[in-house]
């Protein structure tokens, strides 16, 4: 019975999020069009060199890849064998729950759901989701550092993105520090969440204090068993960072092919691929902990004034269509293919328990 309401509950949530994220979309698109003209905007990407929207297309087909190749890399390491195309899933799965709710909330947990489905057992795979998570907070975090130090006018000459990108950075390495500590320092940081606990329970925030405590000490165990996972198979874990790296510069890549697109037909600023890239990676990072799903509104928003940079130098403004289309690319049309692969998956999965299998 518990179970049940469970999932009810969990399948409103997911119901009002992605209903939250079509009203920001459609708030998203109301603002573009009052502030440019809607047929200039069609107009103008009409004109754009459509080629090289086709390796824009493979960079978000290799982040998919490669999340499951770092996921399968991981799972390796406790000796379990999954394929490459049930990770492939798993990772679209991951991208469209997190794509459609708050602080990409929503993706490990249906992951995970999916994964029991298929047979793997919880253990490894909290261990596995919390790992890999960890690899791409790492990466994207370094990532921003370098960005930041190469091009810091980006963050620099605007004081909303000096505020986000601050804050995102902050918050992840306050949450990068906290994986390490709990890994590698268990009792700093199981004598700090006990006594927080106990003291939300006091204050009537938190009400099943046993519950609480309970999940957390078992969140505690995986992030131990993580530690050991990490000494005893170094070279593992380094392979799956290197997977999470190229997962995280294909999908960065995004803006310069669009950008290339634009280029041979229209007069934008003669820039290189650092500078795109640069602008994807520091909007990530500050919309990272943003509790929007997608980001949705914001990325758009910072899209605009960095892409200022890029596209205001002719007579024609494009910056608005250049906005557009790359979002489009690198989060629309992926939200689109990476829902149909969840369709896809629930359906042979009901079939599967239709024949008993599972």
């Amino acid at each position: 019975m518990d179970e049940r309401v469970e999932t009810a509950s969990k399948k409103k949530k997911y119901q009002w999020s992605i209903l939250f994220l079509l009203f920001l979309i459609i708030i998203t698109l109301v603002t573009i069009f009052i502030k440019y003209d809607i047929n200039e905007i069609f107009s103008i990407i009409q004109e754009v060199n459509y080629i090289w929207l086709f390796p824009a297309f493979i960079m978000i087909l290799l982040y998919i890849y490669f999340e499951g190749v770092a996921m399968r890399q991981i799972f390796k390491t406790m000796e379990i064998h999954t394929t490459r195309r049930a990770n492939f899933l798993y990772s679209a799965i991951d991208y469209y729950f997190c794509a459609v709710t708050p602080s990409a909330s929503g993706g490990q947990p249906m992951v995970a759901y999916y994964m029991s489905k298929d047979g793997l057992n919880l253990s490894h795979i909290s261990l596995t989701l919390l790992m890999n998570t960890a690899l791409f907070k790492i990466v994207l975090l370094v990532l921003s550092i370098l960005c930041v130090i190469l091009r810091p006018n980006l963050v620099f000459d605007f004081p909303i993105m000096i505020v986000l990108f601050f804050v995102g950075l902050l918050i992840n390495v306050f949450l990068i520090a906290i994986c390490f500590l709990a890994s590698f320092k268990r009792n700093w940081i199981e004598a700090i969440g006990v006594r927080l606990i106990v003291f939300l329970n006091r204050h009537k925030i938190v009400k099943n204090k046993m519950k609480v405590l309970k999940k957390f000490i078992r969140l505690m165990d995986t992030y131990e068993a993580g530690a050991k996972l990490i000494f005893k198979h170094k070279f593992h874990f380094l392979k799956a960072l290197v997977y999470n790296l190229i997962q995280r510069v294909s999908f960065f890549s995004i803006s310069y092919f669009v950008y290339l697109a634009f280029k041979k037909n229209f007069l934008i600023a003669d820039l290189g691929y650092i500078d795109l890239f640069a602008i994807q990676v520091l909007i990530a990072l500050s919309v990272d902990s943003l509790p929007l799903p997608g980001g949705v509104g914001i990325s758009e928003y910072l899209y605009v004034i960095l892409f200022g940079l890029v596209y205001c130098v002719g007579e024609v403004n494009i910056v608005g269509s250049a906005m557009l289309l790359t979002r489009v690319v690198n989060f629309y049309i992926p939200l689109l293919f990476t829902f149909a692969l969840v369709i896809f998956k629930h359906i042979y999965m009901l079939k599967k328990r239709s024949r008993g299998v599972i």
